[in-house]
């Protein structure tokens, strides 16, 4: 479960991220903890995809994810 309060500063700590991004990463996490560790490893660089094997944003170069696909 998480806490109203904690997601409120970790918003106002990891700004820069965009808020989609920010309430895609609350939706998938399990915890606090884990809602800060997701943020904390978001990639400098773009364009990323959520990895479900490592619970992480990674970045990718396959923007339309064929890999996936086939």
């Amino acid at each position: 479960m998480l806490n109203d309060d904690i997601v409120e500063t970790l918003r106002n700590r990891y700004n820069s991220i965009h808020p989609l991004i920010f309430q895609r990463s609350l939706d998938r996490a399990r915890d606090d903890a884990d809602l800060f560790d997701i943020l904390d490893s978001f990639p400098n660089k773009y364009p990323a995809v959520w990895n479900n094997k490592e619970r992480r944003w990674v970045v990718t170069g396959d923007l339309f994810q064929k890999i996936n696909f086939n």
